[in-house]
């Protein structure tokens, strides 16, 4: 399998761990020195996230939706680099009573693999940051609750 088929592979494969919401998919994926950078900056503030920081925002996010999918849109490799960036539409709904408007957002991922490029090294998420506080507003002012960062 060539260079860019690998990252190809282990892109997907990130993908694919979100959309399963599987919290040990991820782990496995991500690099012992992982790190997470979430954009842009209108967002409530996360901060960055290593390995299991992620790992446990990602676990406490999921069950929010009854269902989620992002889909693959475009994706750009960039061997020399060992970087991936993948253009995302995503849907869902939310699994949270009272919230009845569907849930979609499209994102623009960036991922830098390890040199082997088996695994996630940094994991840059764009997301359409006014999609999001509509739908997470809605889901707090449902629950009660407040955003991580706030």
């Amino acid at each position: 399998m060539s260079l860019r088929e690998q990252m190809v592979q282990a892109a997907r494969a990130w993908i694919k761990a979100h959309n399963d919401r599987s919290p040990d998919a991820i782990r496995a994926l991500a690099a012992d020195d992982f790190v997470a950078h979430f954009f842009p900056a209108s967002l409530p503030a996360q901060g960055d996230k290593d390995r299991e920081g992620y790992v446990q925002f990602q676990a406490q996010a999921f069950p929010l939706f009854a269902t989620y999918h992002a889909a693959e849109v475009d994706m750009i490799v960039d061997e020399s680099q060992r970087k991936v960036v993948i253009y995302l539409d995503s849907r869902g709904t939310a699994a949270v009573p009272g919230v009845v408007d569907p849930y979609r957002n499209q994102y623009v991922h960036k991922i830098t693999l390890t040199d082997d490029v088996k695994l996630v090294k940094v994991f840059d998420s764009f997301i359409d940051s006014q999609a999001m506080m509509a739908f997470m507003g809605k889901v707090f002012a449902a629950t009660g609750a407040a955003p991580e960062g706030k």
